[in-house]
Protein backbone atom coordinates (compact mmCIF):
# COMPACT_ATOMS: atom_id res chain seq x y z
CA UNK A 1 0.00 0.00 0.00
CA UNK A 2 2.89 2.54 0.49
CA UNK A 3 4.37 1.39 -2.64
CA UNK A 4 1.12 2.55 -4.42
CA UNK A 5 0.75 5.54 -2.95
CA UNK A 6 4.35 6.65 -3.65
CA UNK A 7 3.43 5.75 -7.41
CA UNK A 8 0.89 8.23 -7.36
CA UNK A 9 2.82 11.07 -6.32
CA UNK A 10 3.47 13.18 -9.63
CA UNK A 11 6.32 15.72 -9.35
CA UNK A 12 5.80 17.77 -12.64
CA UNK A 13 1.85 17.82 -11.61
CA UNK A 14 3.47 19.22 -7.77
CA UNK A 15 6.16 21.23 -9.84
CA UNK A 16 3.39 22.94 -12.38
CA UNK A 17 0.95 23.43 -9.26
CA UNK A 18 3.90 25.36 -7.29
CA UNK A 19 4.75 27.66 -10.12
CA UNK A 20 1.42 28.41 -10.99
CA UNK A 21 0.70 29.71 -7.16
CA UNK A 22 3.95 31.52 -7.06
CA UNK A 23 3.14 33.10 -10.35
CA UNK A 24 -0.03 34.79 -8.38
CA UNK A 25 0.64 37.50 -6.08
CA UNK A 26 -0.80 37.59 -2.31
CA UNK A 27 0.81 39.42 -0.43
CA UNK A 28 -1.05 39.68 3.39
CA UNK A 29 -4.52 41.27 2.96
CA UNK A 30 -4.56 40.86 -0.92
CA UNK A 31 -4.57 36.71 -1.09
CA UNK A 32 -8.32 36.49 -2.57
CA UNK A 33 -6.76 35.08 -6.28
CA UNK A 34 -4.49 32.70 -4.29
CA UNK A 35 -7.07 31.53 -2.35
CA UNK A 36 -9.88 30.93 -4.98
CA UNK A 37 -6.92 28.68 -7.21
CA UNK A 38 -6.35 26.38 -4.06
CA UNK A 39 -9.84 26.44 -3.50
CA UNK A 40 -10.10 25.02 -6.90
CA UNK A 41 -7.45 22.66 -6.83
CA UNK A 42 -9.23 21.57 -3.84
CA UNK A 43 -12.65 21.27 -5.77
CA UNK A 44 -10.90 19.51 -8.83
CA UNK A 45 -9.31 16.20 -6.19
CA UNK A 46 -12.70 15.75 -5.23
CA UNK A 47 -13.07 17.30 -1.98
CA UNK A 48 -15.46 19.41 -0.32
CA UNK A 49 -14.55 22.73 0.32
CA UNK A 50 -15.82 25.03 3.81
CA UNK A 51 -14.75 28.75 2.50
CA UNK A 52 -14.22 30.27 5.85
CA UNK A 53 -13.95 34.24 5.48
CA UNK A 54 -11.78 36.07 7.77
CA UNK A 55 -12.63 38.92 5.81
CA UNK A 56 -14.52 40.27 3.23
CA UNK A 57 -13.00 38.21 0.21
CA UNK A 58 -9.97 36.62 2.25
CA UNK A 59 -10.88 33.37 3.48
CA UNK A 60 -9.40 29.99 4.87
CA UNK A 61 -9.93 27.15 3.20
CA UNK A 62 -10.77 23.67 5.07
CA UNK A 63 -10.81 20.14 3.85
CA UNK A 64 -11.09 16.56 4.62
CA UNK A 65 -10.05 13.13 3.46
CA UNK A 66 -12.93 11.02 5.90
CA UNK A 67 -11.78 8.08 7.36
CA UNK A 68 -13.54 5.69 8.74
CA UNK A 69 -13.50 6.79 12.06
CA UNK A 70 -11.33 4.68 13.79
CA UNK A 71 -8.21 6.34 14.04
CA UNK A 72 -6.82 9.67 14.91
CA UNK A 73 -7.16 12.93 12.99
CA UNK A 74 -4.00 15.17 11.74
CA UNK A 75 -4.30 18.48 10.31
CA UNK A 76 -1.76 19.60 7.24
CA UNK A 77 -1.78 23.36 7.53
CA UNK A 78 -0.28 26.34 5.97
CA UNK A 79 -0.07 29.89 4.76
CA UNK A 80 -1.18 31.24 1.50
CA UNK A 81 0.11 34.72 1.82
CA UNK A 82 3.39 36.14 1.31
CA UNK A 83 5.37 39.05 2.44
CA UNK A 84 5.87 41.82 -0.38
CA UNK A 85 8.18 41.11 -3.28
CA UNK A 86 10.55 44.03 -2.77
CA UNK A 87 13.08 43.77 -5.60
CA UNK A 88 10.18 42.91 -8.13
CA UNK A 89 11.90 39.03 -8.29
CA UNK A 90 10.41 36.92 -11.41
CA UNK A 91 8.73 33.44 -11.09
CA UNK A 92 11.14 31.12 -13.17
CA UNK A 93 12.68 27.58 -13.33
CA UNK A 94 16.69 27.20 -13.18
CA UNK A 95 17.19 23.06 -13.28
CA UNK A 96 15.58 22.13 -10.13
CA UNK A 97 14.77 25.36 -8.56
CA UNK A 98 11.74 27.66 -8.51
CA UNK A 99 12.71 30.92 -7.91
CA UNK A 100 10.15 33.49 -7.11
CA UNK A 101 8.48 35.37 -3.73
CA UNK A 102 6.47 32.59 -1.59
CA UNK A 103 8.54 29.68 -3.23
CA UNK A 104 10.00 28.37 0.13
CA UNK A 105 7.50 30.55 2.24
CA UNK A 106 5.63 28.83 2.05
CA UNK A 107 3.83 27.83 -1.63
CA UNK A 108 6.33 24.81 -2.17
CA UNK A 109 4.70 23.21 1.13
CA UNK A 110 0.89 24.07 0.41
CA UNK A 111 1.44 22.72 -3.20
CA UNK A 112 2.93 19.47 -1.36
CA UNK A 113 -0.39 19.26 0.13
CA UNK A 114 -2.27 18.60 -2.59
CA UNK A 115 0.39 16.08 -4.01
CA UNK A 116 0.22 14.32 -1.02
CA UNK A 117 -3.85 14.00 -0.74
CA UNK A 118 -3.95 13.29 -4.77
CA UNK A 119 -1.98 10.36 -4.44
CA UNK A 120 -4.11 8.94 -1.26
CA UNK A 121 -7.10 9.31 -3.26
CA UNK A 122 -5.69 8.55 -6.69
CA UNK A 123 -4.22 4.89 -4.92
CA UNK A 124 -7.51 4.38 -3.33
CA UNK A 125 -6.00 4.62 0.15
CA UNK A 126 -8.78 5.07 2.88
CA UNK A 127 -7.20 6.50 6.30
CA UNK A 128 -8.60 5.27 9.46
CA UNK A 129 -8.89 8.81 11.20
CA UNK A 130 -9.61 12.04 9.02
CA UNK A 131 -6.97 14.08 7.26
CA UNK A 132 -7.67 17.81 7.27
CA UNK A 133 -6.00 19.92 4.93
CA UNK A 134 -6.05 23.63 5.78
CA UNK A 135 -4.67 26.85 4.14
CA UNK A 136 -4.82 30.28 6.04
CA UNK A 137 -4.55 33.74 5.40
CA UNK A 138 -3.17 36.89 7.51
CA UNK A 139 0.07 35.09 8.35
CA UNK A 140 2.79 37.28 7.87
CA UNK A 141 2.14 41.05 7.82
CA UNK A 142 1.68 42.59 11.33
CA UNK A 143 -1.17 44.24 9.99
CA UNK A 144 -3.33 41.33 10.01
CA UNK A 145 -2.93 40.50 13.47
CA UNK A 146 -2.56 36.84 12.61
CA UNK A 147 -6.84 37.08 11.61
CA UNK A 148 -6.30 33.31 9.43
CA UNK A 149 -4.99 31.77 12.18
CA UNK A 150 -6.63 33.01 15.08
CA UNK A 151 -9.76 32.05 13.08
CA UNK A 152 -8.43 28.37 12.96
CA UNK A 153 -7.96 28.20 16.29
CA UNK A 154 -11.42 29.56 16.93
CA UNK A 155 -12.66 26.98 14.43
CA UNK A 156 -10.98 24.11 16.10
CA UNK A 157 -12.33 25.37 19.42
CA UNK A 158 -15.76 25.33 18.35
CA UNK A 159 -16.05 22.18 16.24
CA UNK A 160 -16.27 23.10 13.12
CA UNK A 161 -12.55 21.82 12.37
CA UNK A 162 -10.55 18.87 13.98
CA UNK A 163 -7.34 18.03 14.89
CA UNK A 164 -5.22 15.48 17.40
CA UNK A 165 -2.52 17.18 15.65
CA UNK A 166 -0.74 19.68 13.44
CA UNK A 167 2.21 19.51 11.07
CA UNK A 168 3.07 23.01 9.85
CA UNK A 169 4.09 22.22 6.13
CA UNK A 170 7.48 24.69 6.33
CA UNK A 171 10.74 24.30 7.76
CA UNK A 172 13.38 22.22 6.46
CA UNK A 173 12.92 18.75 5.98
CA UNK A 174 13.43 18.25 9.57
CA UNK A 175 11.54 18.22 12.43
CA UNK A 176 10.91 21.54 14.20
CA UNK A 177 9.61 20.41 17.42
CA UNK A 178 10.03 23.52 19.75
CA UNK A 179 10.02 26.92 19.44
CA UNK A 180 10.98 29.84 22.64
CA UNK A 181 8.75 32.14 23.21
CA UNK A 182 8.77 35.70 22.12
CA UNK A 183 7.36 39.35 22.72
CA UNK A 184 8.43 42.90 21.74
CA UNK A 185 8.96 45.31 24.66
CA UNK A 186 9.54 48.93 25.08
CA UNK A 187 10.96 50.46 27.35
CA UNK A 188 10.63 53.98 28.41
CA UNK A 189 12.53 56.21 31.05
CA UNK A 190 10.88 59.84 31.53
CA UNK A 191 12.80 62.58 33.47
CA UNK A 192 9.65 64.11 35.72
CA UNK A 193 11.55 67.97 34.93
CA UNK A 194 11.36 67.48 30.82
CA UNK A 195 14.11 68.74 28.82
CA UNK A 196 16.38 71.18 30.24
CA UNK A 197 19.27 72.78 28.11
CA UNK A 198 22.35 70.84 28.85
CA UNK A 199 24.51 74.00 30.21
CA UNK A 200 22.55 73.50 33.51
CA UNK A 201 22.64 69.71 34.01
CA UNK A 202 25.87 67.74 35.39
CA UNK A 203 26.36 64.98 32.69
CA UNK A 204 25.68 62.25 35.81
CA UNK A 205 22.14 63.23 35.77
CA UNK A 206 21.50 63.40 32.20
CA UNK A 207 18.93 60.94 31.16
CA UNK A 208 21.45 59.57 28.14
CA UNK A 209 23.57 58.29 30.83
CA UNK A 210 21.41 56.44 32.14
CA UNK A 211 20.28 54.96 29.08
CA UNK A 212 23.81 53.99 28.65
CA UNK A 213 23.47 51.72 32.02
CA UNK A 214 20.53 50.43 30.73
CA UNK A 215 21.98 49.27 27.30
CA UNK A 216 25.09 47.48 29.54
CA UNK A 217 22.36 45.92 31.97
CA UNK A 218 21.07 44.58 29.04
CA UNK A 219 24.62 43.04 27.98
CA UNK A 220 25.16 41.82 30.88
CA UNK A 221 21.60 40.01 31.33
CA UNK A 222 22.85 38.54 28.19
CA UNK A 223 25.74 37.48 29.28
CA UNK A 224 23.73 35.41 32.24
CA UNK A 225 21.28 33.71 29.79
CA UNK A 226 24.30 32.43 28.14
CA UNK A 227 25.52 31.15 31.07
CA UNK A 228 22.41 29.68 32.41
CA UNK A 229 20.38 26.85 31.53
CA UNK A 230 20.44 26.62 27.92
CA UNK A 231 17.70 24.30 25.78
CA UNK A 232 18.94 21.33 24.13
CA UNK A 233 17.33 22.05 20.98
CA UNK A 234 17.78 26.22 20.50
CA UNK A 235 20.54 27.20 22.71
CA UNK A 236 20.39 29.83 25.08
CA UNK A 237 17.42 32.71 25.70
CA UNK A 238 18.03 36.25 23.82
CA UNK A 239 17.66 39.90 25.00
CA UNK A 240 17.92 41.90 21.99
CA UNK A 241 17.68 46.31 21.34
CA UNK A 242 16.62 47.28 17.79
CA UNK A 243 15.45 50.51 18.70
CA UNK A 244 16.91 53.25 20.94
CA UNK A 245 15.71 56.83 20.61
CA UNK A 246 16.48 59.91 23.02
CA UNK A 247 16.27 63.52 22.58
CA UNK A 248 15.33 65.89 20.26
CA UNK A 249 18.01 68.29 19.77
CA UNK A 250 21.96 68.47 20.19
CA UNK A 251 22.02 71.24 23.50
CA UNK A 252 19.09 70.19 24.64
CA UNK A 253 18.41 66.86 27.80
CA UNK A 254 15.66 64.02 25.97
CA UNK A 255 12.24 64.60 27.33
CA UNK A 256 12.25 60.54 27.03
CA UNK A 257 14.53 57.63 26.21
CA UNK A 258 12.85 54.97 24.30
CA UNK A 259 13.96 51.10 23.91
CA UNK A 260 12.68 48.62 21.52
CA UNK A 261 13.52 44.86 21.06
CA UNK A 262 13.42 41.50 21.36
CA UNK A 263 13.13 38.77 24.46
CA UNK A 264 13.05 35.09 23.56
CA UNK A 265 13.01 32.75 26.38
CA UNK A 266 12.21 28.91 26.79
CA UNK A 267 9.30 26.30 27.26
CA UNK A 268 8.65 26.20 30.78
CA UNK A 269 8.08 30.28 31.70
CA UNK A 270 5.83 32.47 30.49
CA UNK A 271 5.61 35.73 28.86
CA UNK A 272 4.07 37.59 32.31
CA UNK A 273 7.35 36.06 34.45
CA UNK A 274 9.81 37.59 31.67
CA UNK A 275 8.03 40.79 31.77
CA UNK A 276 8.44 41.47 35.59
CA UNK A 277 11.80 40.39 35.05
CA UNK A 278 12.60 43.27 31.90
CA UNK A 279 11.14 45.50 34.71
CA UNK A 280 13.08 44.28 37.59
CA UNK A 281 16.27 45.13 35.55
CA UNK A 282 14.86 48.59 34.63
CA UNK A 283 13.86 50.17 38.22
CA UNK A 284 17.17 50.31 40.02
CA UNK A 285 18.61 52.07 37.30
CA UNK A 286 15.41 54.23 36.75
CA UNK A 287 15.44 54.75 40.65
CA UNK A 288 18.96 56.08 40.51
CA UNK A 289 18.23 58.59 37.48
CA UNK A 290 15.03 60.12 39.35
CA UNK A 291 13.10 58.49 36.02
CA UNK A 292 9.51 57.38 35.72
CA UNK A 293 10.26 53.69 34.05
CA UNK A 294 7.15 52.02 32.19
CA UNK A 295 7.55 49.02 30.52
CA UNK A 296 5.39 46.98 28.07
CA UNK A 297 4.97 44.06 26.11
CA UNK A 298 3.32 43.36 22.34
CA UNK A 299 3.18 40.69 20.04
CA UNK A 300 3.65 38.26 22.78
CA UNK A 301 3.64 34.43 22.24
CA UNK A 302 4.19 31.73 24.81
CA UNK A 303 6.88 28.97 23.70
CA UNK A 304 5.80 25.25 22.73
CA UNK A 305 7.58 22.08 22.59
CA UNK A 306 6.13 18.68 21.38
CA UNK A 307 7.98 16.02 22.91
CA UNK A 308 10.18 13.95 20.64
CA UNK A 309 8.39 10.66 22.04
CA UNK A 310 4.68 12.14 20.54
CA UNK A 311 3.03 9.84 18.54
CA UNK A 312 2.96 12.40 15.45
CA UNK A 313 6.71 12.76 16.04
CA UNK A 314 7.08 9.19 15.22
CA UNK A 315 5.42 8.85 12.48
CA UNK A 316 6.97 11.89 11.01
CA UNK A 317 10.38 10.06 11.43
CA UNK A 318 9.06 6.84 10.25
CA UNK A 319 7.93 8.05 7.45
CA UNK A 320 11.45 10.20 6.98
CA UNK A 321 13.18 7.13 7.68
CA UNK A 322 11.38 5.38 5.30
CA UNK A 323 12.12 7.57 2.27
CA UNK A 324 15.68 8.30 3.11
CA UNK A 325 17.07 5.33 4.87
CA UNK A 326 17.74 7.85 8.02
CA UNK A 327 16.83 9.69 10.91
CA UNK A 328 15.64 13.03 10.79
CA UNK A 329 17.59 15.56 12.64
CA UNK A 330 15.26 17.12 15.25
CA UNK A 331 15.32 21.19 16.23
CA UNK A 332 14.08 23.90 18.20
CA UNK A 333 14.26 27.69 17.01
CA UNK A 334 14.04 30.13 18.86
CA UNK A 335 11.88 32.07 16.15
CA UNK A 336 8.58 31.75 16.54
CA UNK A 337 5.38 30.80 14.08
CA UNK A 338 1.80 29.57 14.16
CA UNK A 339 2.70 26.34 16.41
CA UNK A 340 3.06 28.70 19.34
CA UNK A 341 -0.45 30.09 18.91
CA UNK A 342 -2.36 26.79 17.77
CA UNK A 343 -0.72 24.97 20.89
CA UNK A 344 -1.48 27.29 23.35
CA UNK A 345 -5.10 28.27 21.36
CA UNK A 346 -6.16 25.29 21.15
CA UNK A 347 -3.80 22.61 22.50
CA UNK A 348 -3.12 20.69 20.05
CA UNK A 349 0.47 19.67 19.85
CA UNK A 350 2.10 20.97 16.35
CA UNK A 351 5.29 20.65 14.54
CA UNK A 352 7.13 21.45 11.43
CA UNK A 353 8.19 19.64 8.47
CA UNK A 354 8.64 21.26 4.78
CA UNK A 355 10.52 21.41 1.92
CA UNK A 356 12.40 24.29 2.54
CA UNK A 357 13.39 27.45 5.04
CA UNK A 358 16.60 28.73 3.96
CA UNK A 359 15.39 31.39 1.71
CA UNK A 360 12.77 32.81 3.48
CA UNK A 361 11.87 36.38 3.11
CA UNK A 362 14.96 36.49 1.28
CA UNK A 363 15.31 38.98 -1.59
CA UNK A 364 16.15 35.98 -3.91
CA UNK A 365 13.80 33.53 -2.82
CA UNK A 366 13.94 29.63 -4.06
CA UNK A 367 12.75 26.09 -3.86
CA UNK A 368 14.00 23.09 -4.64
CA UNK A 369 11.08 21.06 -6.65
CA UNK A 370 12.64 17.91 -5.75
CA UNK A 371 12.56 18.67 -1.62
CA UNK A 372 8.88 19.84 -2.51
CA UNK A 373 8.61 16.43 -4.02
CA UNK A 374 9.56 14.48 -0.94
CA UNK A 375 7.77 16.32 1.15
CA UNK A 376 4.50 15.75 -0.58
CA UNK A 377 5.67 11.88 0.08
CA UNK A 378 6.40 12.43 3.48
CA UNK A 379 2.98 13.97 4.50
CA UNK A 380 1.49 11.35 3.08
CA UNK A 381 2.87 8.22 4.42
CA UNK A 382 2.94 10.31 7.60
CA UNK A 383 -0.39 10.19 7.37
CA UNK A 384 -0.76 6.94 6.99
CA UNK A 385 1.31 6.50 10.16
CA UNK A 386 -0.23 8.58 12.42
CA UNK A 387 -4.08 8.19 11.29
CA UNK A 388 -3.88 4.16 10.34
CA UNK A 389 -4.82 3.00 7.36
CA UNK A 390 -8.45 1.32 7.00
Amino acid sequence: MTEAVLEKIDGGWIADLTEEMVKIPSVTMNETEVCGYYERQLGELGLEVDVREVTPGRPNLYACLRGQGAGPTLMLNGHLDTIPNQTEQPCYRDGDLLYGRGTTDMKGGMAAVLGAARALLESGTTLAGDLWLTAVVGHEEPEAEKDGPKALIADINDGRIAAERIIIVEGDDELWVMSMGSMVFTIMLTPSNGGRHTQYVDFKDNPIRFAGDLVAAVAACQDELDNGDVHPLAGAERIDLGILHAGDYFNRTPVSCRFTGTRRWSPGRSAGEVLEELRQLVAPIADAGGLTAEVTMEHEREPFETPVDDPLVQAVSAAHRDLFDEDPRVIGRRIVGDANLYVHGCGVPTIYYGPSNETAHADIENVSITRVVDSARIYALAAMNFCGVA
